[in-house]
């Protein structure tokens, strides 16, 4: 594996089991008439307790709570743009493990497409396996999975590469050019020691993962990216 992909090879985190599926779609602070964003992303958009690797949080890891993981700093900081803000969290860390089998993973994540997003933020692709990794199956099956969570074509969508670098990274900015969508880039934060929770967990693939501040940094690069576009 290319030695720009180190950081990625650190997280140990499983894939498996990050929530039971009927956990895998989450809404909050629905308000009539306000906007509506969902949020599509793994363990660093939301992990559920899993206590024998040291974590027993309900939010993105590894934030220290759950008012700084990114999503929350996301509404927060949109809040002062829009007032009224409703969102919903989709765990599509199933996806990124069995990308490859297409349309038979989307069941689990329907509601999630029937919330009817203004905004959709994909925040997504570290757990796809970097072995045999085939960009080309990545990409349709990617384009599909934006193209089920905004059946109509009218909500804004925001890619993201990485946090760490990920082969996903290339394809994900191919279809963007593609389709004309923003896309944010993140995998120099995952480079950075202070972006992680170096120390402050025992479990080193919890530990790899975003810190206060790398989470802060991923909310306000995808901030910034809604407002220019």
């Amino acid at each position: 594996m290319d030695k720009k992909y180190n950081n990625l090879e650190k997280n140990t985190v499983s894939a498996q089991n990050q929530l039971e599926n009927s956990e895998f779609v989450r809404f909050s602070n629905q308000q009539p008439n306000g906007i509506k964003i969902l949020f599509v992303g793994n363990s660093i958009t939301l992990h559920g307790v899993k206590e024998d690797i040291g974590w027993f949080n309900e939010h993105g890891m590894a934030a220290s709570c759950i008012e700084n993981d990114y999503v929350h700093k996301t509404i927060e900081m949109l809040s002062k743009t829009y007032p009224k803000i409703g969102f919903c969290i989709c765990q599509a860390a199933e996806w990124e493990c069995n990308y490859k089998e297409g349309d038979s993973m989307l069941e689990p994540y329907k509601r999630a497409r029937e919330f009817d997003a203004d905004i959709i933020i994909m925040r997504l692709g570290e757990n796809c396996p970097k072995d045999n990794f085939d960009n080309v199956v990545f990409e349709e099956q990617y384009a599909k999975l934006v193209s089920f969570f905004n059946p109509k074509g009218n909500a804004r969508v925001i890619l993201t590469t990485g946090f760490w670098y990920h082969p996903f990274d290339e394809p994900v900015i191919d279809y963007a050019k593609k389709a004309n969508l923003p896309v944010v880039t993140l995998g120099d934060l995952g480079e950075q020691d202070e972006m992680k929770a170096t120390g402050l967990f025992w479990h080193s693939g919890v530990a790899h993962h975003p810190s206060d501040l790398g989470m802060l940094s991923i909310a306000k690069r995808i901030v910034d990216c809604i407002l220019e576009n």
